[in-house]
């Protein structure tokens, strides 16, 4: 996104503490974001499920607890500022539905169900809808090409 790649990584200090890593391609500068403490605090912090995503032109996370169909929302203010990490929504519990695969340009939210079918969730009508695709389990990723 904007010439920064960004992944999931971890901490050098504590091994089980994630962190978003950011490499901007233009300067080659390396920066290390810890995740929102609340998130951590919501879960046994082993059993989390973190997907970054791009919402709305900011880098998002979606958490959610193994096997809970609740997902909780937020997008990262300033680069290496934990506390800029805003909390947008929570939303479910969401039966049938097991992990989100990426964010559409207009913030929709595409989510596997069970059963494979993609559907997309409307952050603004709290609807989803069906697309009639269907994914193998652990695979299938939205991503926004621009």
């Amino acid at each position: 996104m904007d010439g920064v790649c960004h992944w999931w990584g971890q901490s050098k200090i504590d091994e089980f503490e994630t962190c978003l890593v950011s490499f901007n391609m233009s300067n080659e500068v390396f920066v290390t974001t810890p995740i929102p403490s609340d998130v951590d605090n919501l879960f046994d912090i082993r059993a989390v499920w973190r997907h970054l995503v791009v919402l709305n032109g900011s880098i998002g996370l979606i958490s959610n607890y193994l096997n809970i169909p609740t997902f909780y929302i937020s997008i990262l203010g300033e680069l290496g500022v934990e506390d800029s990490w805003i909390k947008l929504f929570t939303i479910g519990p969401l039966p049938g539905i097991q992990y989100p695969i990426g964010a559409g340009k207009n913030g929709n939210i595409f989510f596997r169900k069970e059963d494979g079918e993609v559907v997309w969730f409307d952050l603004l009508t709290n609807k989803f809808e069906e697309i009639g695709i269907k994914v193998q389990h652990g695979s299938g990723n939205i991503v926004i090409y621009k």
